[in-house]
């Protein structure tokens, strides 16, 4: 079974940092449409979907899902402390 909760993130190297700073952007613009972008419920499914792939698709599967990984976190945390800042709290779509 797939160990989701506890992925090891890895980079070997400046190529895959910015690989999975290019994936997670990816990502984002492909899934924003049909889970949303900022939310918790993005946040869950993304983090999942990475959770699951990663470790299954070789090096640049790895990217990918640590690109999914790290926009997970970001929708999370955007989520959760955009009640704190100065805006309503809604998380905004900046892709459409």
């Amino acid at each position: 079974m797939a160990d989701i909760l506890n992925p090891k993130i890895e980079a070997h190297g400046l190529w895959d940092v910015v690989g999975i700073g290019i994936s997670k952007q990816v990502t984002e613009r492909i899934s924003a449409p049909y889970i949303g972008n900022g939310s918790f419920t993005s946040g869950l499914v993304k983090g999942f979907v990475g959770g699951i792939a990663y470790g299954k698709g070789g090096r640049i599967g790895n990217i990918v899902a640590s690109g999914l990984i790290i926009d997970a976190a970001e929708d999370i945390a955007v989520s959760l402390l955009g009640k704190m800042g100065q805006g309503s709290g809604q998380a905004r779509d900046e892709w459409s």
